[in-house]
This record gives C-alpha cells, sequence and structure tokens, in this order.
C-alpha cells in the first residue's frame, strides 16, 4: 500500500505492468468526465435557478412537481434516460455526440452530458432551497424597496449567499457520480476508472485504495479552489458593501 510504484497488474496477455503504467490512460478518461460533469453541471444549474427564480408563482408550482418526479427517480435511470434522450437527438437532427469508443477514440462529450444531468438536478434542487431562504431575511426586501431588479438582486446578493452552503453538498453530489459512472462506463463501453476496477481492483484492496485516493484528490483539490474563490469573493463583497 505504501509503495505504489512496485504495485504490479497482471494483464490479459500474462504480461505484468506497473499500477501507475496500467491505470493512467483510464483515469485520465474518467477525471475528464467527472471535472467536465461537474463544470457542465455548475453553469447549467445555474442557468435553471436564475430562470426559475424569475418565473411567476403557477409556472414554479407546475415545474416543481415535474422536478419532484425526476427527482425521485434512482439516479442510474436518470443518467439511462439521459442517454437515450442524446440518442434521440442524433437520430431526429443527426448530430453525432459519439456512442461507442471506436479504435481506440475516446469519446468525452455524451459521457459528460449523460452524467452531468445528477448533479445538475442536486445542485439546481440545493441553490432552489437556499435562494428561498435567502429570500426571507430583510435585505432582499430592502433591495426590492431600494428599486433593484430581480436580476442584480439574484446574482449580486441571493446567489453570492447561497455558494457557501452549496459547497456542503459537493460531497454528496460526487458519491453521486460515482455511483452512476460504473454503469455509464459499461454501457458506453468506455475505458475508465471504473471500469479498470472493476476488472483488477475486486480482488486487490491495493488497487482499489488508490484508484480512491486519485479519485479523491483533484476533486478535493477543485472544492477547495471553490471554496477560497467563493470566500474571497463573499469577502471582498462585504468590504466593499461596508466602505460604501
Amino acid at each position: 500500500m505504501l509503495q505504489p510504484q512496485k504495485l504490479t497488474v497482471p494483464l490479459s496477455n500474462g504480461e505484468e505492468v506497473t499500477f501507475f503504467a496500467a491505470v493512467s490512460n483510464a483515469y485520465l478518461n474518467s477525471i475528464i468526465i467527472i471535472l467536465g460533469s461537474l463544470i457542465l453541471s455548475i453553469i447549467v444549474s445555474i442557468l435553471f435557478t436564475y430562470v426559475f427564480h424569475m418565473l411567476a408563482a403557477s409556472i414554479k408550482k407546475a415545474l416543481s412537481g415535474v422536478f419532484f418526479i425526476i427527482e425521485a427517480m434512482p439516479d442510474v435511470l436518470i443518467v439511462l434516460l439521459s442517454i437515450q434522450f442524446f440518442i434521440w437527438i442524433f437520430k431526429t437532427t443527426g448530430i453525432s455526440l459519439g456512442i461507442y469508443e471506436f479504435g481506440g477514440e475516446t469519446i468525452y462529450l455524451l459521457p459528460i452530458l449523460a452524467l452531468s444531468s445528477i448533479p445538475t438536478i442536486y445542485l439546481f434542487k440545493y441553490m432552489v432551497a437556499g435562494i428561498a431562504e435567502e429570500k426571507t431575511k430583510h435585505y432582499y426586501l430592502f433591495s426590492q424597496s431600494r428599486g433593484f431588479g430581480e436580476s442584480y438582486i439574484f446574482f449580486v446578493h441571493l446567489f453570492r449567499n447561497t455558494l457557501l452552503t452549496l459547497l456542503q453538498y459537493y460531497k454528496n453530489i460526487f458519491l453521486y457520480m460515482i455511483s452512476s459512472l460504473l454503469i455509464l462506463e459499461i454501457i458506453l463501453r468506455l475505458s475508465g476508472i471504473m471500469s479498470f476496477v472493476k476488472v483488477y481492483g475486486i480482488g486487490d484492496f491495493r488497487i482499489l485504495m488508490w484508484v480512491l485516493i486519485m479519485l479523491y484528490f483533484p476533486l478535493y483539490l477543485f472544492n477547495r479552489i471553490g471554496e477560497y474563490a467563493v470566500n474571497k469573493w463573499t469577502f471582498s463583497k462585504e468590504v466593499d458593501e461596508s466602505v460604501g
């Protein structure tokens, strides 16, 4: 465990290679898909939350009912439906997002789109709840009384004040993504880290532990950078407002 450079992986052809040499391609593929899905889901969830915030109360109520049904679905089913949706787009429009790996060429767009559905749903849920809580506070009514528009209030006050709370759910969202990544790799025949664990990590806990460490580190770094950026942004805004 403490000497991963000496850890070897037996390949199907009988050859043994070092762990890092065997896992490098699969690891890179999965990290690109995971980080791409996270970034895409953050952008989409912010846009969805903003649009939802600007809608009338009756439309919000109807959309909340639809969202409740989607949220009740298992995560794996949501991923499967996402894949089917993009396949339908391909058949209807001819826009190819890639369905399988051909000739060793790894596809990224379709897996990123499909996997991003899970964090998008949860981020949207947490952001809507956070915005609703922030709207009960005095500063929201005060901002409205001063004549500020809803778009300005959303991005300058409501959205900023929910970011720190949103980062608290980051680990849960990551776990939801990992649980769906294996199914995604099997369906799309991707050479990813979860498929690597399925083949080589079940019988060797050292491989499993090092894969978990390798998955955790970049996502931990992503989270720490996010916390630093949000804290700096929030603090600078508070200083500017107090000076003003």
